[in-house]
């Protein structure tokens, strides 16, 4: 599939900032203060989830004056695609999780899937306890196999992208939250 450019220019143009810089400062800096509080003196290993994460691990990091390691996990069930689809793992951490607390950074927690197997790897690798950290929780209809233990924006089910989220491997980079139009489609028509 080719995107075009005029594409994802024009999906930008219309859609819904949700939050701005400052308003992603402020996210950042709430997370940092909850996190910090709950494991400034378990020694953790924070876990970034591969692509989406790489952002909110960035912002994170240097708020968490605290001794930690750093590792990542890359699991997908998107691949460029805007619907997921089975699980597929592309590279699992090197740290030994045995007996260490675990915090899971995310980037959007929608059904939960994907979450709920990333902390089910963690404790059978021996985690003594994983926390899931998430720029947005999404509210769906349904029940999630996994709930965020730390929540930057609860957003509503809608298409979401910047802050390291895309549009079709696009606008990872944008340092704001943005909710594609709901009429994306008649608008790509357009394009």
């Amino acid at each position: 599939m080719s995107v075009k450019l005029a594409e994802i220019n024009s999906v930008l143009e219309h859609s819904q900032c949700l939050l701005d810089e400052n308003g992603v400062n402020t996210l950042f800096q709430r997370l940092a203060t909850e996190i910090t509080e709950r494991c400034q003196f378990s020694n953790p290993v924070v876990l970034c989830v591969m692509t989406g994460a790489i952002v909110a691990v960035g912002q994170l990091l240097p708020k968490l004056n605290f001794p930690l390691e750093v590792d990542y996990i890359h699991a997908t069930r998107y691949q460029g695609e805007l619907v997921g689809s089975d699980l597929v793992w592309k590279q699992l951490p090197s740290i030994d999780l045995t007996d260490r607390t675990v915090i899971i950074i995310d980037d959007v927690l929608d059904e939960g899937i994907t979450m709920a197997q990333v902390k089910s790897y963690c404790v059978e690798q021996g985690a003594k306890v994983c926390y899931l950290a998430v720029l947005v929780d999404k509210k769906i209809q349904q029940k999630k196999p996994a709930m965020a233990d730390f929540v930057g924006y609860q957003a509503d089910n809608e298409y979401l992208f910047g802050l390291g989220m895309d549009y079709k491997g696009y606008w990872r980079n944008l340092n704001g939250l943005y909710a594609c139009p709901s009429n994306v489609d008649e608008l790509l028509s357009q394009c």
